[in-house]
């Protein structure tokens, strides 16, 4: 009995010393398969962004990592395409806990040491468990600093991102104190939180929330801007077979103030259904692939706007056919638009509506070619139910409003009723309706 418990204590001992190394080889194996799946992904989707290992030296109780993020288009604001990141890890029972610092970059350390008496405000802490997974926290100290005579200064932050096994699931939650620069602009504290699971190699499914304190900006030339408590819920969801998404975002806003003019109580609900997945994923792809290659070119043209807008509308004639392909394939059966609980408060009075809009059939792009000839023949393709109100002092004057503007309208697009202007618009038996009455468009 006694030869059998002092196996066991043995047992227990190798196991426990035995630990640490272990941990550090799934520490390993764990970041190279991120920056393989990174690499990967980056590939497919056609960005710029890569990550390399380029120093692994793995001990029994510690390790000391040297990767880099790489930017094939340079990073913005930064004279450099490369951004290295040095990790020291030691090997615990049931974790590695690494510390991550950015004193491998030159220009992050003359930064510090120019700007912030070489007092580095980030602090990075990762730990890597036995599943696989990984969690980081990340802390930034407040501090301030000068630019042509003016002082900025930024707030501190605190951040967590935790990651599953593979990289399938993303996990965060944050809290950024701000910045300003005194009265002239002022960001106040911004909340956010991540809860995703990831659907294809862009797409991710789950929620994120987002939430501004306070934002105030007056530069003495343009009107004064003035808002606050801003809400942003976003969920994205997919169909039991993964071919559908759905998007739902609330926003609200408790006050915002345009050029001295108070506003409050702005709120509403978008619905994004039944999107179709592969094309949306394209619509993506392309949609990065235009602005990566548009941007960095910015960059090299000292932020030149017309140029900039020259790059975008070339890159968007050159991707002209996958467009047209990614977009044919979102304009399929079900997909739809939603807008409820529209709430916006004006001095004047308040605006109200709703919208709801859906395809019953799917919708080539060629059709739009018979619509020109046959204009009714839309009204087949969709259900429409529409709503909105709002104060006649706000746009009584415009007669646009309340006039026909073609033959085959009996009435305005609003009619007014009391105090008010008001739409009402459907589609029934493939008929437009508009105030309660039939509009023709084949005249």
């Amino acid at each position: 009995m006694k030869k059998l418990l002092i196996v066991l204590i043995c047992l227990v001992v190798v196991c426990a010393a035995g630990l640490p190394v272990a941990n550090g080889i799934i520490m390993e194996r764990t970041i190279k398969s991120a920056v393989e799946d990174n690499n990967n992904t980056a590939a497919k989707v056609g960005t710029g962004f890569r990550m390399k290992i380029l120093e692994y030296d793995r001990g029994l109780f510690s390790s000391r990592i040297k990767w880099s993020i790489e930017n094939t288009d340079g990073f913005p604001g930064i004279n450099t395409t490369q951004l290295v990141l040095l990790d020291q890890g030691t090997h615990g029972f049931f974790s590695v806990n690494s510390q991550t610092s950015l004193e491998e970059n030159p220009w992050y350390i003359e930064w510090v040491n120019t700007h912030l008496n070489g007092k580095n405000p980030l602090s990075i802490q990762t730990r890597f468990f036995l599943s696989g997974t990984m969690g980081s926290t990340i802390h930034m100290n407040a501090f301030s600093m000068e630019d042509k005579g003016k002082v900025l200064d930024v707030h501190a932050l605190d951040l967590e991102v935790s990651t599953g096994k593979g990289l399938e699931t993303l996990v965060s939650r944050g809290r950024w104190e701000g910045l300003s620069q005194g009265n002239n602009f002022v960001m106040g504290a911004v909340t956010f939180t991540s809860d995703l699971y990831r659907l294809t190699e862009m797409i991710w499914t789950g929620k994120n929330t987002f939430s501004l304190e306070q934002l105030k900006a007056n530069d003495g030339k343009s009107d004064p801007v003035d808002l606050s408590g801003l809400t942003i819920n976003v969920e994205t969801s997919a169909s039991e077979d993964k071919k559908a998404i759905t998007m739902i975002m609330d926003f609200y806003m408790n006050r915002i103030e345009l050029g001295g003019k108070p506003l409050s109580g702005w709120s509403a609900n978008f619905k994004l259904k039944q999107m179709d997945t592969a094309s949306f994923e394209e619509c993506m792809v392309l949609y990065s692939d235009m602005m990566t290659g548009s941007g960095s070119r910015l960059e090299k043209t000292a932020g030149n706007p017309g140029y900039f807008q020259k790059r975008l509308k070339d890159e968007m004639v050159r991707n002209t056919p996958q467009l047209m392909s990614a977009l044919n394939g979102l304009l399929k059966k079900d997909l739809g638009i939603e807008i409820t609980d529209l709430n916006i408060e004006l001095p004047e009075g308040t605006v109200t509506g709703g919208l709801d809009l859906t395809l019953k059939k799917n919708l080539d792009l060629s059709n739009f070619f018979i619509f020109a000839m046959q204009p009714d023949m839309i009204f087949s393709f969709f259900d429409l139910d529409a709503q909105l109100s709002l104060p006649y002092a706000l746009a009584g004057g415009i007669p646009n409003l309340t006039e026909p503007l073609f033959p085959g309208m009996a009435t305005g697009f609003f009619v007014i009723k009391d105090d008010l202007l008001s739409l009402d618009m459907h589609v029934k038996e493939d008929k437009l309706f508009l105030n309660g009455q039939q509009v023709v468009l084949n005249q």
